[in-house]
């Protein structure tokens, strides 16, 4: 046995959602060197940035969704797919002298998430404030952790 070896637990969702971030990385990468830079291709679609927590009693994800307003956001469950689609307008155009410049991403996304089967889904919440979108997905009681007691005789 090798000295200092660590026990590391796998945990598939965060690796999945990993390698999403890493191919979608490379889609960004790819089309920037372009000239379609972050906005996407022709059409102006973006993706907003997300972060996924897990406790023992729920899953937390958050969507940066700045300048939106809560009207053009949809959330959507179907079949254990968790669905957050909308669009972010543009609000002015920056012109002088032919200049035309649009930093920010704007127009339709979609994001889309295949839910594990112990949420449950009889009691998901979302709450939008300041930009951010806040999804709360409770876990079924019986998929929570339980500590059991060991019994000396």
């Amino acid at each position: 046995m090798a000295v200092g070896t660590a026990l590391r637990r796998v945990d598939p969702f965060r690796e999945f959602m990993g390698l999403q971030d890493r191919v979608n990385q490379l889609f960004r990468d790819a089309f920037s060197s372009w000239g379609w830079g972050e906005e996407g291709l022709a059409t102006g679609a973006w993706s907003p940035a997300v972060d996924i927590y897990e406790s023992p009693e729920s899953l937390e994800i958050s969507f940066e969704l700045p300048g939106m307003d809560k009207k053009d956001i949809q959330v959507n469950l179907e079949n254990n797919v968790l669905t957050v689609s909308g669009e972010r307008k543009l609000e002015h155009e920056d012109r002088r002298d032919g200049y035309h410049r649009i930093e920010r991403s704007y127009g339709s996304f979609t994001r889309s998430f295949t839910l594990p089967n112990h949420i449950d889904l009889n009691k998901v919440s979302a709450e939008y404030q300041n930009g951010l979108l806040r999804l709360m997905l409770p876990k079924r009681p019986e998929a929570q952790p339980k500590q059991i007691e060991v019994k000396v005789k």
